[in-house]
């Protein structure tokens, strides 16, 4: 579709609410882990499931990047203003180095503790072994989860912002990737 097409592709629509899902599994999966006493085997479960969707996350979020990059954007109607454009692009590129960054992190602390990983059955390669990263795991460990937490409030806000341009600016912001054309003022 067109730039002024008014709405995503449904390839990009796609992606973008099955990664949506996805991070809210991984989300959850985290939080329900501490509901689970230590040693009990659902947690094993859990974070294997979490271990699994971060990994889609980072081959998805090239994707992305990808389609981000090459394929013009449904432009938004009304215009921006220019800082209104910044602050967007601004919080994009965050969500998307979180994206990469966060699972990124986790497979680097497992390994630093003596943790093999594998996707879908398959070994990733060791980038950290046990006894080079174990002094570090710790504080990979901690700025996963830290960055984690961040990115659940960078999700709100993406999220509410989404509504403030839909219910109080009344553009087509969040129409876009929805997939309906909303008519607005000009």
């Amino acid at each position: 579709m067109s730039a002024s097409g008014a709405v995503y592709s449904g390839r990009q629509r796609l992606l973008h609410w099955l990664m949506a899902l996805m991070l809210a599994s991984l989300i959850l999966a985290v939080e329900i882990k501490g509901e689970f006493a230590k040693g009990d085997p659902r947690i094993g479960q859990l974070m294997i499931w979490h271990k699994q969707v971060g990994l889609w996350v980072l081959v998805l979020v090239w994707f992305r990047l990808y389609w981000r990059y090459t394929q013009s954007m449904p432009e938004i109607i009304p215009p921006l203003s220019r800082l209104v454009r910044l602050g967007a692009q601004g919080m994009h590129v965050l969500l998307y180095l979180m994206m990469i960054g966060i699972p990124l992190l986790g497979i680097l602390f497992s390994q630093a503790k003596g943790k093999l990983i594998d996707f879908m059955g398959i070994p990733l390669p060791l980038l950290l072994d046990e006894s080079t990263g174990l002094p570090y795991a710790l504080s990979l460990k901690s700025l996963h989860q830290w960055l984690g937490n961040a990115l659940i409030y960078l999700i709100v806000i993406h999220a509410l912002f989404a509504l403030f341009h839909h219910w109080i600016r009344r553009d087509n912001t969040l129409t876009r990737m929805l997939g309906f054309r909303r008519a607005v003022a000009q």
